[in-house]
C-alpha cells in the first residue's frame, strides 16, 4: 500500500466527474481528501456560497482549509458530522478504508440542517468574522436549501454505501496491481536471468572479451561474405605458464585481464576481439586494411610494454593477416597470422630478459638497491678468481650473487615501506625469499645452474642461517662466498636502509663473525683480497 498513491488506484478522471453528478443530485458540496488534507479532487459545489462568498474571504478561506483538514484527519467507520469552522453550517467526513488502512476521506458541505439553522444575529457575526458584507452574506446562506437531519442522514447512508464500494474496489485495484507487479518483477528477472545466459554463453568471464564460441559464429558468418576486405589477427600471451608457476593463477589472471583491457581499448567498435581459450586471443577486424591491424599490432605491444603493474613482463606476441577471399578461406588467413605471431614470440623470447626485469621491479619498490647487487657481482666475480676459480665457475658466482635475492619479487608490497619493524610472520615471510627464489631460477635456462647457489645463499656456517640450517663445508662454497660479499656490499654502500659503515668497522664486525656466520678459511682469504679489490675499485 506504501508503495502505491490514491492516483494509481482510481480513475480521477472518472470520479471527479461521479462527484460532480452527486453534488448536483444531492444538493451537497462533495470532495475527496487524503488523511493529511492533501487534494484527490477538486471540490464540487451545487451552489456558489462557499465557493464566491466564503472563500473569497481570506479568513474564510483559510478557516475552509482548517476544517476541511480537520475533516479529512477522522477514520472512523461512521460518518463523522461537524459544524463548520467558517459560515456555521453542516459538514461531514465519510472514511474510505483499505485493509484496515485510512486511504482517504469524503468531505461533504453546504448544508443547512433544519434542526440547526443559527438565528440572523449569528449568521451577521459569522460575515463580521469573515470581514464580509452582511446583507451578502445573508442574502447567499438563505439561499442554501434546508434539508433535515433525517434526510442528511440519508444522504450520509448513500456516500457510505459509495465509500465503501469505493474501498473494495481499491482492495480489488490493489490486488490487480501487486500481481501486475509481481509478473512485472519475474519477467524483468527472468529477462535479466537471460541476459546473463546470453552473456555467459558469448562472453569470456575473466576478461569480458568475446569467447571462442562467439569468435566461431562471427568467423563462420564472416566467411560467407567474399570479396569483403577483412584482417584477421592472432595473439598470445607470454609467460602466463611462468607466471602462474612463480606467483600463483590470481597473478596469471590479472595478467590475462590487462592484455584484454589494452586489446579491447585500442579495437575499433566493429571489430571483434576474443579470448579462445588459456592464453589466445583473436581479433576479427571487418573492413580494415592490413597497415591499420599491423598498427594495431605495433600499439597493443606498446602499451602492454609500458604496463609495470606486474612482476613479469606484460607482454603479447601479435600477428596480423589480409584476407584473400578468392584464393583461401578464413581459417586459411588465420593460419598465416598465427604464424606470424609464432615467429614475433619467437623474436620476443631472446628480447625478454625476464630475470632482470624482476629485479628492475625490485629496484623500483626499493625492495633492493641496484649499486649493491651490481658491487657484489663485481666483488663474488673478482674473490672466486682470486680463490682459483675457473673462470665460467667465477661467472656462475657471480652471477648466483646477483640474482640471490630475485626471489623477493614475492613479498607482498607493504616490504617496500620502510620505517617500520617487521611482524615475526613478516620475518618468516622474509626468510622464504631465498625458497622462492631457488624456485625462479630454476624456472629460467640462464639461471637453472645457479639455483642450489641461491638456495644456500643465506646459510651460517655455525647451521643458525635459513632455510635449511645447514652447517660448514654443506653449504656449497659458492654460497660461502656470496655470503661474505653480499653482507661487506650492503653494509659498507650507502642505502635508505642503512649500510654506509666504514671498512674498518665492517671488517672488525666480520672477523667477529668468523666462525659463526662465516667460513673462517674465506674470511682469512677474503680480507687478503680486500685491499687491491677497493684500490681497483677506487681507480
Amino acid at each position: 500500500m506504501d508503495t502505491y498513491t490514491f492516483q494509481d488506484i482510481f480513475d480521477i478522471d472518472f470520479l471527479q466527474k461521479l462527484l460532480d453528478s452527486l453534488s448536483v443530485t444531492l444538493q451537497v458540496g462533495i470532495s475527496i481528501r487524503g488523511p493529511h488534507g492533501e487534494r484527490y479532487t477538486k471540490d464540487s459545489d451545487y451552489c456558489s456560497f462557499c465557493r464566491d462568498i466564503v472563500k473569497k474571504s481570506p479568513v474564510g478561506n483559510a478557516r475552509c482549509e482548517l476544517s476541511d483538514r480537520a475533516l479529512s484527519a477522522h477514520c472512523e467507520s461512521s460518518p463523522y458530522v461537524c459544524h463548520c469552522q467558517s459560515a456555521g453550517l453542516t459538514d461531514a467526513s465519510v472514511s474510505i478504508m483499505v485493509e484496515g488502512e485510512h486511504l482517504a476521506s469524503m468531505l461533504v458541505g453546504q448544508v443547512r440542517l433544519a434542526e440547526d439553522i443559527p438565528g440572523e444575529e449569528e449568521y451577521r457575526v459569522n460575515a463580521h468574522v469573515l470581514q464580509l458584507d452582511e446583507e451578502m452574506f445573508l442574502e447567499h446562506v438563505h439561499a442554501i436549501p434546508v434539508i433535515t437531519k433525517e434526510q442528511f442522514s440519508h444522504i450520509l447512508d448513500t456516500l457510505s454505501l459509495l465509500a465503501n464500494q469505493l474501498s473494495q474496489l481499491a482492495y480489488s485495484n490493489l490486488q490487480l496491481k501487486n500481481a501486475i507487479r509481481s509478473l512485472e518483477s519475474q519477467k524483468l528477472l527472468h529477462q535479466q536471468e537471460k541476459d546473463a545466459l546470453e552473456t555467459l554463453a558469448e562472453k569470456d568471464s575473466m576478461t569480458g572479451l568475446y569467447n571462442r564460441r562467439k569468435y566461431e559464429e562471427e568467423a563462420e558468418r564472416y566467411s560467407r561474405q567474399k570479396g569483403r576486405h577483412i584482417c584477421l589477427v592472432s595473439a598470445d600471451a607470454n609467460f602466463l605458464k611462468l607466471t602462474n608457476d612463480i606467483f600463483g593463477h590470481k597473478s596469471g589472471d590479472l595478467l590475462l585481464s590487462n592484455i584484454a583491457n589494452i586489446m579491447q581499448s585500442l579495437a575499433k567498435n566493429d571489430w571483434l576481439v576474443a579470448r579462445c581459450g588459456g592464453d589466445e586471443f583473436r581479433v576479427i577486424m571487418p573492413d580494415t586494411t592490413l597497415e591499420t591491424a599491423l598498427d594495431y599490432c605495433r600499439r597493443v605491444a606498446r602499451n602492454c610494454s609500458t604496463d609495470k603493474t606486474l612482476s613479469l613482463p606484460l607482454s603479447v606476441a601479435l600477428g596480423a593477416a589480409d584476407w584473400n577471399s578468392e584464393n583461401e578461406t578464413l581459417q586459411d588467413c588465420f593460419s598465416r597470422a598465427d604464424a606470424k605471431m609464432y615467429q614475433n614470440k619467437a623474436a620476443l623470447k631472446h628480447e625478454l630478459h625476464v630475470p632482470d626485469y624482476i629485479l628492475e621491479r625490485l629496484y623500483d619498490r626499493q625492495v633492493l638497491n641496484r649499486k649493491v647487487v651490481e658491487h657484489t657481482a663485481r666483488m663474488t666475480l673478482e674473490f672466486a678468481l682470486f680463490l682459483g676459480f675457473a673462470q665460467e665457475n667465477a661467472i656462475e658466482t657471480s652471477l648466483a650473487s646477483h640474482f640471490q635475492d630475485i626471489g623477493m619479487a614475492k613479498l607482498p608490497e607493504s616490504f617496500s615501506i620502510r620505517g617500520q619493524s617487521r611482524t615475526q610472520e613478516e620475518t618468516l615471510q622474509m626468510k622464504a625469499h631465498v625458497l622462492h627464489g631457488y624456485t625462479m631460477a630454476r624456472q629460467f635456462e640462464e639461471l637453472y645452474k645457479v639455483a642450489d647457489i641461491i638456495l644456500h645463499s643465506h646459510e651460517n656456517w655455525d647451521g643458525s642461517g635459513y632455510p635449511n640450517n645447514i652447517a660448514g663445508t654443506h653449504i656449497p662454497i659458492e654460497s660461502r662466498i656470496i655470503h661474505i660479499t653480499g653482507d661487506y656490499a650492503y653494509w659498507t654502500l650507502p642505502t635508505i636502509t642503512g649500510g654506509n659503515y666504514s671498512r674498518e668497522a665492517v671488517v672488525q664486525n666480520m672477523k667477529e663473525r668468523s666462525g659463526s656466520y662465516y667460513d673462517p678459511e674465506l674470511i682469512e682469504k677474503f680480507l687478503e683480497f680486500l685491499p687491491g679489490f677497493n684500490a681497483r675499485v677506487e681507480v
